[in-house]
């Protein structure tokens, strides 16, 4: 059998396929930049919200202010309603160290090195008996919407805990054990300016430096839905007037934690012409599975009472003032 060669047509028209192909393959630096991009937005939605994950369970359990002396139903005190407020200090280390290929962090984002997370909380406690009491918190913020700082930030949370006074006397501190659930719902959101004008260095083939013009506008958004179950003992003592206190703990943290960003503009390499860019990010991470609670305070007063309260899971630090009233 003879195998008789293909005609040229078909060999020019295969030809042509594999050069269709080849262009098709081939990445540009404008694409190579977008693709980088994208990379780019994912590292950073995954390193914002690991560090938030790492706060979040911690947060879901701040306004407990309360000294370890229980109330009682029978001798009093037998009740107490309460107002606050605080802040948790979150850190967002080494962001800048992030390594990036296309997106200059200078340029897209102001995150500080450390965010504050304020709370305002009002809490109820009433005693029941035989050394045993039960307290009620509420965390609260409503629709927070600074358009000059393109933030917007609500939330809501509550808690129930029980406490049982072990020890107390004359002379011997006060010790108190305690268990509580505590839960917490919420979201804010920051928009911020890209202005970028830099360096794209395009792995290739052939590798080329590139200058970049990046501008547009940034999202970032976080929710939560956090759970916590915490146990502490409480030692304090009182002297009258003055009430200093120290407790520790741990908690077991549930929910989930999720980032989503968004940056949407143009980009234009080399003075070309500009490209419309729209690059989305997110990110799903539960909070620290299980952790230690640290807590010291003062409170002030008799029937009218004012407390400085300080908390720390040994990575965040938060504090918080109240005002409660005793009958």
């Amino acid at each position: 059998m003879t195998i008789q060669p293909l005609p040229r047509r078909i060999l020019l028209a295969l030809g042509l396929s594999f050069l269709g192909c080849g262009g098709a393959w081939a990445q540009t630096p404008s694409q190579d930049f977008a693709n980088q991009a994208q990379t780019d937005y994912q590292t950073i939605a995954n390193y914002v919200n690991t560090q938030f994950a790492k706060s979040m369970g911690f947060i879901t359990t701040l306004g407990w202010n309360t000294p370890p002396g229980v109330f009682d139903l029978l001798s009093g005190p037998r009740l107490e309603v309460g107002i606050g407020a605080g802040a948790d200090l979150m850190g967002l280390p080494n962001l800048n160290n992030l390594t990036l290929g296309a997106i200059n962090l200078g340029s897209n984002f102001n995150l500080p090195s450390s965010v504050p997370f304020p709370f305002p909380v009002i809490t109820g406690r009433v005693g029941l008996a035989n050394g045993l009491d039960l307290g009620v918190k509420f965390l609260y913020l409503p629709l927070v919407s600074l358009s000059d700082l393109g933030f917007t930030a609500n939330y809501f949370g509550w808690g129930l805990d029980l406490r049982y006074k072990i020890l107390d006397g004359t002379t011997l501190p006060t010790v108190t054990v305690g268990v509580s659930w505590d839960t917490m719902k919420g979201s804010f959101s920051l928009s911020t300016a890209i202005d970028q004008i830099s360096t794209y260095n395009d792995p290739g083939p052939p590798p080329s430096a590139n200058a970049v013009s990046f501008t547009g506008t940034n999202n970032y958004t976080l929710n939560w839905d956090t759970q916590s179950f915490g146990a502490q003992v409480q030692v304090g003592k009182d002297l009258n007037i003055l009430y200093p206190f120290v407790a520790v703990g741990f908690q077991r943290n549930s929910g989930t934690i999720s980032s989503i960003m968004n940056g949407t503009g143009t980009y234009s390499i080399n003075g070309g012409a500009s490209q419309p860019i729209n690059l989305l990010a997110t990110s799903n991470a539960p909070p620290v599975y299980f952790e230690p609670k640290y807590v010291a305070g003062l409170d002030f007063g008799q029937g009218l009472h004012w407390a400085i309260v300080g908390e720390s899971n040994g990575t965040d630090i938060a504090g918080e003032t109240s005002f409660r009233i005793q009958f």
